[in-house]
């Protein structure tokens, strides 16, 4: 049985929870995951990733604020954290990797010198270090991006959602439950749509969704 480690960048490569499900599911199947990374964890835009995160015992580290914006970015601590791991558990000798868009190329082929069978997620676009991998894993999700709102169309929802949040709180009906898991992903949808600029209105507004899932989680 092969021993795996993963490094999955769920804010940068934008992995949606079935995705991240579905890819530890598929790994465990493969072999043992002796290490997970999760890099661009949000406690309050990835509230439901931190449950799993928790229960499996796995690593994360934080989002990483850049300067410049763009789409997506390769985070830099993922080839510290590798190189590091290589050389202190030489019982690891299968890397996956989910990362944003950047050169991995360097490290790969680091790893490979090294003896190690180096895979990624299959996805329906290529990126520029697929010839690089020995595999490609098939999962059973792939990513559908959220659908972007307008100010006017958030504003909307946010006052749907806070009133109909109210109602099933103070409500006894055990029926609700389903409701309020539904609200819960509706939300989380919108945070992922996120842009990272944003105006003082659109912060507030996200503010009190970020606040509004707290509740509903609670």
């Amino acid at each position: 049985m092969s021993n795996i480690a993963l490094f999955i960048d769920i804010d940068n490569a934008k992995v949606s929870l079935p995705v991240f499900e579905s890819i530890i599911k598929a790994l465990k199947q493969r072999g043992k995951l002796s290490f997970v990374k999760v890099y661009g964890f949000n406690e309050r835009k990835h509230m439901r990733f931190g449950d799993i995160i928790e229960e499996n015992g796995f690593e994360s580290a934080p989002t990483m604020r850049f300067k410049k914006r763009a789409k997506s970015q390769l985070d830099t601590r993922i080839f510290v954290d590798a190189v590091k791991l290589y050389y202190t558990a030489e019982h690891i000798d299968e890397y996956c990797f989910m990362a944003g868009a950047g050169d991995l190329v360097p490290l790969l082929s680091f790893l490979r010198t090294g003896g190690i069978t180096l895979l990624t997620i299959k996805t329906p676009q290529a990126t520029g270090n697929d010839h690089m991998f020995d595999e490609a894993i098939e999962i059973d999700e792939y990513y559908n991006p959220p659908v972007k709102l307008s100010k006017s169309q958030i504003k909307a929802r946010l006052a749907k959602l806070s009133k109909r949040s109210k109602e099933i709180m103070v409500s006894d009906d055990d029926d609700t439950e389903t409701e309020r898991k539904e609200l819960v992903s509706e939300i989380e949808s919108i945070l992922e749509a996120k842009d990272d600029e944003l105006d003082e209105e659109e912060k507030e507004m996200y503010s009190s969704l970020e606040s509004l899932l707290e509740i509903l989680k609670d």
